[in-house]
């Protein structure tokens, strides 16, 4: 049994569209975003884990005790 083929193929080409599209003007653009300093990156990966702990409601040790039952297949 062959397997199901869900595009369909077109026998002829579709027309060209006649769309008259407006780009805007891009000549200005910045392509490069303000960077931090290494140093900055540093502390924000330091920074990081301390706020995510404080936005955590509760703490590490109101969890649920660790599952320790063996699994056996």
């Amino acid at each position: 049994m062959e397997p199901r083929n869900f595009i369909k193929r077109s026998k002829t080409p579709a027309a060209p569209a006649d769309i008259d599209l407006e780009l805007p003007d891009w000549s200005g653009m910045d392509d490069t975003s303000v960077r931090i300093t290494p140093e900055a990156a540093f502390r924000l990966c330091e920074h990081y884990p301390i706020v995510a702990r404080q936005a955590r409601p509760g703490s590490q040790n109101d969890r649920p005790p660790k599952c320790t039952v063996e699994f056996v297949l």
